[in-house]
């Protein structure tokens, strides 16, 4: 038996089982790394994508404040309204519950002044400052 094992171990045939052990593995090794990479770049792209729609929305709803004098959506906005609450699984938890709140801020801020230039000022500081946040996570530096 041990005269067996040792030619089995000089022969090609053993070259060649452990070349095509060592081929498969490094294979799917490869290929779960490249899965892995692939599926991280999906979901930036898919954060991407949900965050730019937030700030529209930001920007969108601030102008129909202003130019309604009154907290009702365009159709617009509310389409995009609709669209962010489908897709806001993407985002980052902190990040959807900024959004958010900076909704009910903006909401609230027209709710409580009558003066709609001070409203203007405030709302823009607070989209300014989820702009801010959206740009930090995301890795973009100016």
């Amino acid at each position: 038996m041990h005269i067996f094992l040792k030619e089995f171990l000089d022969s090609q045939l053993f070259g060649i089982i452990l070349g095509a052990v060592l081929t498969g593995g490094f294979t799917c090794l490869i290929d779960y790394f490249k899965f892995s990479r692939n599926e991280n770049i999906y979901l930036k792209r898919k954060r991407e994508i949900l965050y730019q729609k937030m700030y529209d929305f930001s920007m969108r709803f601030e102008k129909d404040i202003r130019t309604k004098k009154c907290v009702n959506m365009s159709k617009g906005t509310k389409d995009l309204w609709n669209e962010i609450q489908i897709e806001s699984i993407f985002g980052r938890q902190s990040t959807v519950e900024c959004f958010y709140d900076l909704y009910e801020d903006l909401q609230n801020n027209f709710e409580s002044s009558s003066n709609i230039v001070k409203v203007h000022v405030e709302n823009n500081k607070k989209i300014l400052k989820f702009y801010s946040i959206i740009k930090n996570e995301l890795g973009i530096k100016d």
